[in-house]
């Protein structure tokens, strides 16, 4: 029986490309984590003039985000919830909220957004005191 042994040189090649390709399988998972869209806010959409309905703010926001690039997944306003996605590195996923509470429409989402689609409806941010 002929039983080689092997040289340390080539036991340590194998072993950095083990810890090289366990490292490469570690940083490939992290960059397929999807990260949600950080400093999630809910806010009162006051109209500054006339009505809106939770409809409009609805649509005004899933047009805001298409405009932004980002993929509507999931899109039901009877359900008052949109799920959106951006193609990047990382991914970012987004989920928002529009409802009506006592007359008041409430958007929850990033703030920037909230911004965007307060001006998109002539309108302004009422923060929800007590809403995450």
């Amino acid at each position: 029986m002929n039983m080689r042994k092997a040289s340390p040189r080539s036991l340590w090649q194998r072993l950095g490309l083990a810890t090289l390709l366990a490292g490469l399988l570690v940083l490939g998972g992290c960059m397929n984590q999807p990260t949600h869209a950080p400093d999630s806010r809910t806010a009162v959409i006051a109209p500054n003039s006339g009505t809106l309905t939770s409809q409009q703010v609805f649509v005004t926001l899933l047009t805001t985000l298409a405009e932004r690039g980002f993929i509507i997944e999931r899109a039901d306003p009877d359900l008052e919830r949109l799920d959106a996605s951006y193609a990047a590195r990382p991914p970012l996923a987004l989920e928002a909220w529009v409802s009506e509470v006592n007359g008041q429409i409430r958007l929850s989402v990033s703030d920037n957004l909230l911004v965007e689609v307060a001006v998109a409806l002539d309108a302004r941010t009422v923060p929800v005191i007590g809403a995450p």
